[in-house]
């Protein structure tokens, strides 16, 4: 990034955070506080009034604004896609309101060939969902646990698990709210389990906020994909490995060739964290897979096609 950029950056930050710190500035800019400091001299003496808050931080004087901001064409293009995918994957509502006008905003301030990029881009390119797969920002549990993470209020919930099949009543400590695979998910520290949990807002069969209780701030853990203790070999026909690859498992590692002469078939390894997780998706695929290891998990699968197997034969 070149300094003019750089430059325009702090004044952005000091618009959206107020407050800043020099090691705020150094690690969003990958530079030293040094650096900050002759930055921070430099947008003084072009007169833009900036504040030391000793002890604190750095901020612009109050009433101090920027002018209006300009787009290049791949900042308009990119704002556009955005919202475009925001309308499209949102439920009809307020959010899905505001991104429409908001567009129509950013449409009204481009410079011409920005606007003309934009229009065109608007006649090329289109997105759909599935109504079940739309996302709810207006959703009222959302809401609600938007506004206790916030506050720091302390949450109980009526949770219903997918392992046990039962309902547990906890308290917890909502720390964010994250979207991964289609779902909403609370992450949480749990004060029932006495560790970090995630829990899935379709699972919340009630919620109550305390609202005269509340935690002290807690860092929320920044979570991976949490990977089985065991690898699961599955042997998938020749015919249907793209399809695979097309719509693969979360859970997917690697893919070799099967070590045998003139089989194009494939063999795919995953690590799911239980067998629940994949054994749906497994079946889907029919007779065109095979597990091959570990054992016990071919016979659990075994089993289970000779109950679906019993249940769909022919009846009197």
């Amino acid at each position: 990034m070149n300094r003019v950029d750089r430059l325009m950056g702090y004044l952005l930050l000091f618009q959206s955070r107020g407050l800043m710190r020099a090691q705020d500035f150094s690690q969003q800019f990958e530079i030293s506080e040094r650096t900050v400091y002759r930055d921070i001299q430099s947008l003084c003496e072009v007169g833009v009034p900036i504040m030391a808050m000793p002890g604190e931080g750095y901020r612009l004087m109050e009433g101090y604004y920027l002018p209006p901001i300009t787009f290049t064409p791949n900042e308009a293009r990119s704002l556009y896609l955005a919202i475009a995918i925001l309308s499209a994957q949102a439920k009809p509502g307020p959010t899905q309101d505001a991104a429409r006008t908001a567009l129509e905003k950013v449409r009204s301030v481009l410079p011409s060939a920005s606007r003309k990029q934009v229009e065109a881009l608007e006649a090329i390119i289109n997105f759909y969902s599935f109504p079940k797969n739309l996302l709810d920002f207006d959703d009222t549990l959302l809401g609600t646990l938007q506004e206790a993470i916030q506050q720091r209020r302390l949450v109980h919930l009526c949770y219903h698990s997918l392992s046990s099949n039962a309902v547990t009543e906890r308290d917890v400590e909502p720390l964010e709210l994250i979207y991964l695979d289609k779902a909403w998910i609370l992450s949480a520290y749990c004060r029932l389990r006495q560790e970090q949990r995630m829990f899935r807002l379709d699972r919340i069969d009630a919620i109550k906020v305390r609202p005269r209780e509340t935690f002290a701030p807690r860092s929320p853990e920044r979570h991976t994909l949490e990977r089985g203790p065991e690898p699961i070999v599955v042997r998938f026909a020749a015919e249907i490995v793209r399809w695979v690859r097309e719509d693969q498992h979360y859970s997917f590692v690697k893919e070799r060739a099967v070590d045998a002469p003139d089989s194009a078939d494939r063999l795919m390894i995953y690590r799911p964290r239980t067998f629940r997780q994949i054994k749906n998706w497994l079946l889907s695929w029919a007779e065109s897979m095979e597990i091959i290891a570990p054992p016990h998990l071919r016979a659990e699968l075994a089993e289970t096609a000779a109950i679906i197997a019993e249940r769909h034969s022919s009846r009197d």
